[in-house]
């Protein structure tokens, strides 16, 4: 028999035994079998110097068994035996692999790895719109050809592929992956889209280069690259030694372009999901061991860091302030004085501020809010220039102040720019509406003349230049022509049009995000500061050309995902609704779904940066929990709600660091302000604690979460009965604390709490949170 079929009516797994042992994956796409994938095990030579050459199999004899829906391969050669279990999933559109590699000799392996050839014809075409494939993701892109996807980057563990309906991913197992499994055998993925016949991805064992924390590795701490010094690049394996790994193929026909939607729904309910009914998805940070509520964290980071950090001053006649950002001082204030106010993208006062106003709208210290609009007060009194704004203030020791127009590490501090502007201009929006309505005159006045600027320069495509000179003109080539920072004033144009009724306004935020939609996603060109002027710094024209992959930020993707969002709320339209959640999954690939073993913290839920750096959880989760609730809203889907709280208590497991692992691996963390860092984390909490209290539950999906000192563990919705199973952590059970039901009918509902009668609830009450236990 030459070959060997087992299918299920949606995916076929064959493997040929005929000359060269090789598996070949199938899709039924219109009542068609299209082959998609094709792998001869194993890609490399274990001793073999060059990057993949096929193993030698003339020595090797195949065995295979058939059963039912599965195969067990046996591949016997005089120096080793390779086991392969693969079977066909019961709950995805997915194959699932197990690998063992047990050696009779002593083998030293720079990497043992599947590699599968992704089969549909690839274009010739590789431009700013369309690329060799329909699509190609990794959690990291390439700069040099060693460049791989080390275990350290498994943030969102796939790599995918698609062309036409036609969608792959690998998929790594890490369910049982321990510390000393990585010590011995270091898990990698790898792709390559244009340099051999057929693009690939592999997964498998694959040797870094030493990584320490004073040497991350040979390329820089923006790369991790395949070993290549004999003295430590080996898996040394003795007679009788074995290595075993497992990973999953996704294959399924999905709408173009739009496949990893699929993956992102497969990842949460495979990595996810699971975790949120664990004691360990609320924070648990080793370095603040007695704080694990709400309170506890208010008085941590409100009234004793904030409390230090915060100062004031009148001008004008008028007492302005904030949080001091304690960053670049010594570069630009005359006195290094270390009091500085900053509206910028990353730290940002209204951000921080929010938070601290809602505490003190909570708790009753209303010096808080009294603070928060000192905050305002302060940037409104900022120097203008035809409506542009300076975003960082030093206040130096004399009493004076010194203003930056842009960020001097990331930007050009002489030239204005609208990433910085049009997010601080749409906070004060956002915030004067919810915070200080009777500012918004004020607020309006400051706006207006900004959003005139920005319309009179928006291109006929609807970009809009990112940084001006002083007379107004683009100022730079980069970012001129096309940029992701144009989502940002799209947001900022759209919510003041909606405000001031302003349909110019409106109309320009709309051409913006068209912008976004028909230049910047269909080749993710995710273009903004971050992308190539910070950490990971390279310059403007960078393509990956191995993998066919652009840099991409999820600042901009942040900004986006808002601001799609926003234009749902203004038309109502279905399709709106569909593009904003494209958008939102998308930004979902950066969000961590497995916890490193090899890292000290539960970075479960965070979210990282870039494709080309190589950090883990970076506290801009906290604008995402915000942003995810939202979704959830909007939708009514668990998994944004699930995401949302994840994303929170993940900031709380990095604190008092803005991120955590910034070269993949620990060893480097950099301790920020509460400005972009405690205060963005805590903010979140402060709005979700706001929204729906320690434990939200949807009455009409029969689900909830625990978000502060507790983990629901199941939902029963029987009638007019909810049924509540839940553990509490931190606090105790019959302690006083609010909760929300969300509820779309007209009900009214009694609630019980692991079999405790909480209380009969009318549907207005259920419109806002419910206290449990008396007062808080």
């Amino acid at each position: 028999m030459d070959n060997y079929i087992i299918d299920n009516n949606k995916i076929r797994m064959q493997c040929d035994v005929k000359n060269l042992y090789c598996e070949r994956i199938f899709v039924k796409s219109d009542k068609e079998w299209v082959p998609v994938l094709c792998s001869v095990p194993f890609a490399t030579i274990p001793t073999d110097e060059r990057h993949f050459a096929a193993f030698a199999q003339e020595p090797t004899e195949p065995y295979v068994k058939m059963e039912g829906e599965s195969a067990r391969i046996c591949l016997e050669h005089p120096d080793y035996t390779v086991s392969r279990t693969i079977r066909l999933s019961q709950k995805a559109d997915a194959v699932d692999f197990t690998v063992t590699f047990r050696v009779k000799k002593k083998i030293t392996l720079r990497a043992l790895e599947d590699k599968w050839s992704f089969l549909p014809d690839r274009r010739e075409q590789d431009d700013a719109l369309t690329g060799p494939l329909d699509f190609v993701w990794s959690q990291r892109i390439k700069t040099l050809p060693a460049d791989f996807v080390s275990h350290y980057n498994f943030r969102t563990p796939i790599v995918m592929m698609q062309q036409g309906e036609i969608f792959a991913g690998i998929v790594p197992g890490l369910e049982n992956v321990k510390k000393e499994d990585l010590d011995k055998a270091p898990l990698g993925m790898d792709l390559d889209v244009t340099r051999d016949r057929y693009p690939w991805m592999s997964y498998g064992v694959i040797v870094g280069q030493e990584m320490t924390p004073d040497k991350p590795c040979e390329a820089g701490h923006s790369h991790i690259v395949r070993g290549s010094s004999p003295e430590f690049c080996r898996v040394v394996l003795d007679t009788g030694d074995e290595i075993t790994y497992s990973y999953s193929i996704i294959v399924s026909p999905q709408p173009v372009k739009l496949g990893y939607r699929y993956a992102v729904r497969y990842l949460w309910q495979r990595y996810g999901a699971p975790q949120m009914e664990l004691e360990h998805s609320l924070p648990n940070n080793p370095r603040f061991r007695d704080v694990k509520t709400l309170k506890q964290w208010q008085l941590e980071i409100w009234d004793k860091n904030a409390e230090n950090d915060y100062f004031s001053y009148t001008k004008d006649g008028k007492t302005v302030g904030g949080i001091t950002g304690r960053r670049q001082g010594e570069w630009f204030s005359r006195t290094d004085h270390k009091h500085d106010l900053w509206y910028a993208c990353w730290l940002q006062e209204f951000v921080t501020g929010y938070g601290t106003y809602l505490y003190g709208k909570s708790s009753g210290k209303h010096k808080w809010m009294e603070r928060a609009e000192q905050i305002l007060n302060h940037i409104l009194s900022a120097p203008r220039t035809m409506g542009m704004f300076p975003v960082i203030c030093y206040y130096e020791s004399d009493g004076s102040e010194t203003w930056l127009k842009d960020d001097g590490w990331a930007g050009y501090r002489n030239e204005f720019h609208t990433l910085h502007m049009s997010w601080t201009a749409w906070l004060m929006l956002r915030w004067g509406t919810k915070a200080f309505p009777g500012r918004m005159e004020d607020i309006l006045e400051f706006c207006k003349p900004y959003a005139d600027f920005l319309i009179a320069r928006q291109h006929e495509d609807g970009c809009i230049p990112s940084w001006y000179d002083d007379d107004g003109n683009p100022s730079r080539v980069q970012f001129r022509d096309f940029n992701a920072e144009t989502a940002t004033s799209a947001l900022f144009l759209m919510e003041i049009g909606e405000i001031a009724k302003n349909e110019q306004y409106l109309a320009a935020g709309m051409k913006g995000l068209d912008f976004i939609t028909e230049y910047v996603i269909p080749r993710k060109r995710w273009f903004d500061l971050e992308t190539f002027l910070s950490c990971s710094r390279k310059d403007f024209d960078f393509y990956d050309s191995i993998t066919a992959q652009y840099p991409q930020c999820n600042l901009s993707q942040i900004h986006a995902s808002i601001a799609y969002l926003k234009r749902y709320h203004i038309t109502q339209k279905e399709n709106d609704l569909k593009l904003a959640e494209q958008m939102a999954d998308y930004l979902l690939l950066t969000q961590q779904l497995w916890n490193h073993p090899l890292l000290h913290i539960n970075s479960f839920g965070g979210f990282t940066v870039q494709n080309a750096d190589n950090e883990w959880s970076d506290v801009r989760e906290g604008l995402c929990a915000m942003l995810l609730y939202q979704y959830y809203l909007a939708t009514g889907k668990q998994e944004y709600l699930e995401r949302s709280v994840a994303a929170m208590h993940a900031g709380f497991e990095v604190l008092p660091y803005e991120n955590w692992a910034h070269c993949g691996y620990e060893g480097m963390q950099y301790d920020s302000s509460l400005l972009w860092g405690g205060g963005v984390i805590l903010t979140a909490a402060e709005y979700l604690d706001a929204e729906m209290g320690a434990m939200a539950i949807d009455a009409d999906g029969g689900f909830g979460t625990g978000i502060d000192g507790c983990v629901v563990k199941k939902v029963e919705v029987n009638g007019d009965e909810i049924l509540i199973d839940a553990t509490f952590v931190g606090r105790e059970e019959n302690s006083p604390f609010s909760m929300r039901v969300f509820s779309r009918n007209s009900r009214k509902y009694t609630i019980k709490i692991n079999d405790r009668v909480i209380g009969e609830f009318s549907p207005e009450q259920l419109k806002n949170k419910i206290l449990i236990n008396g007062m808080e």
